[in-house]
């Protein structure tokens, strides 16, 4: 290192881009590697997203959020990048040629970087994510009362927070955050009484095991028309909307709620780069900053690729060969770096009953998403693999799911779990309910089972993440 504040390459975000985009520089021979997180700890949102399914295209099994996140953290920790946490970019600006050397300079200020520094860099990486939409980008009628959330916010107030933003909840936004939320709050024995959207949003799955599977009632082509509520939101007025994108008034209902979710999009946030141009040579966008992703498979698969990209950019900078980049990568890193990633969206459509008396199905054991058809003989058509034929008998006679949620620490604090393995259905309600009388003492690892057997049902509850662990010691 020429100097304690230069660096080869900072990436700006610890979630899964900036983690995954920072071990392709390592492997692509890139060794002073910085990686800046204004959170107290890596991983980014997936720490609150307690629910699984990620990871089945990158690992081929379905991992919580936490999960995956840890593999990624793990793999950081283990290699030579330096993590900054709890560090706040202040701004970024690129060097001219006629500074000492060319590249961008990154205001930050932590204690993990000795307060206020100015870092120098060749390769810059915006892996900052993304932010919600918010109400008032929606211009939504109505009063201003408390009660009204993104579903992000909800998503941590529940996940991480131990509390409930409400009992009466309407969710407007059918992507995959707002249907992963109404499957929550309802385990957590709030009612969802009415989710909005539009149906081509959310992937398939979500569509089965958040809203089919707890008959929660959700309208396409409907949209909110104003809110109701003088200091806590007492209701809202919903309507059809035609074919202009109007609201149809005749036909508006007004709906009693005490919360309202708003999952109405996400928009990249990368203000940080305000004073960077966007063609500057060096600088690197991956991940759902630079556009927003259905899965997390799908960021770690990018920002390989872009880490790579900028290993090369390092190198040739340097003088060297660009292609000396991926001398060194490994099997496994090329083999991300090479997958597509792609998963249908919702089509309830699809799934819908149909007259001849069979039955349709969507097979949620792989990302493929097939639409199983179920004759009344019991012949199935439609499956893409041998899995499809078990997942439509076992869906028609006793279909089962892994339970997701959180479980409190002594001491205050939740830590996530889920079941060892699927569990009956019907005893998803039994789970959760055991979850909330439990209490885990501290110090909980990632992997430790917390209660075997639970609420009956065969199955062991495991904590998905650790909690009280820090830098692999156990703080009592």
């Amino acid at each position: 290192m020429t100097g304690a504040c230069e660096f080869d390459a900072i990436v700006i975000g610890g979630g899964s881009a900036g983690l995954a985009a920072s071990i392709a520089l390592v492997e692509g021979g890139v060794s002073r590697v910085l990686v800046v997180e204004r959170d107290n700890a890596l991983g980014g949102v997936l720490r609150q997203c307690v629910h699984d399914g990620f990871g089945l295209h990158v690992y081929g099994t379905s991992l919580t959020g936490p999960e995956y996140a840890q593999r990624w953290v793990d793999m950081v920790n283990a290699s030579p990048v330096r993590i900054a946490c709890e560090t706040t970019v202040l701004a970024t600006r690129s060097l001219s040629k006629d500074d000492e050397a060319a590249g961008f300079e990154v205001d930050a200020i932590g204690a993990a970087l000795g307060g206020h520094v100015k870092l120098r860099t060749k390769a810059l990486i915006c892996a900052t994510g993304c932010r919600e939409r918010t109400r008032g980008s929606l211009r939504i009628p109505g009063g201003r009362p408390a009660g009204i959330f993104s579903a992000g916010e909800a998503q941590y107030m529940v996940n991480v927070a131990n509390q409930m933003p409400g009992t009466k909840i309407a969710i407007l936004g059918s992507g995959d955050i707002g249907l992963i939320m109404a499957r929550r709050l309802t385990l957590e024995g709030a009612e969802v009484k009415l989710v909005l959207g539009q149906e081509a949003t959310g992937l398939l799955r979500n569509h089965v095991n958040c809203i089919q599977d707890f008959d929660i009632p959700i309208r396409y082509g409907w949209g909110l028309v104003s809110i109701h509520g003088f200091g806590q939101l007492q209701g809202i007025t919903v309507a059809p909307l035609d074919g202009n994108g109007e609201f149809d008034l005749s036909r508006r209902e007004y709906m009693r709620v005490n919360a309202l979710l708003l999952a109405v999009g996400l928009v990249p946030e990368r203000e940080v780069l305000a004073g960077v141009s966007d063609d500057a040579p060096g600088l690197f966008i991956c991940g759902n900053a630079r556009k927003p992703h259905d899965l997390v498979d799908q960021v770690t698969c990018e920002a390989i690729r872009i880490g790579l990209e900028a290993a090369a950019y390092v190198h040739e900078s340097c003088g060297g060969d660009r292609s000396s980049a991926g001398s060194a990568v490994s099997q496994d890193l090329r083999r991300l770096a090479a997958l597509v990633v792609d998963e249908p969206k919702g089509r309830m459509a699809d799934i819908a009953p149909v007259e001849d008396g069979s039955v349709k199905l969507a097979c949620t054991v792989c990302p493929n998403g097939c639409v199983l058809t179920v004759r009344e003989c019991g012949d199935v058509e439609g499956s893409g693999c041998s899995r499809g034929f078990d997942f439509a008998a076992e869906e028609l006679s006793a279909p089962k799911r892994v339970f997701t949620g959180t479980v409190a620490v002594a001491g205050g604090g939740l830590v996530s779990v889920r079941t060892d393995r699927a569990v009956l259905r019907s005893e998803l309600f039994d789970v959760a309910r055991a979850c909330r009388s439990m209490v885990a003492r501290t110090p909980v690892r990632c992997g430790t089972v917390l209660c075997k057997d639970v609420a009956g049902t065969g199955a062991s509850l495991v904590a998905t993440a650790d909690f009280g662990v820090i830098g692999g010691e156990e703080l009592l």
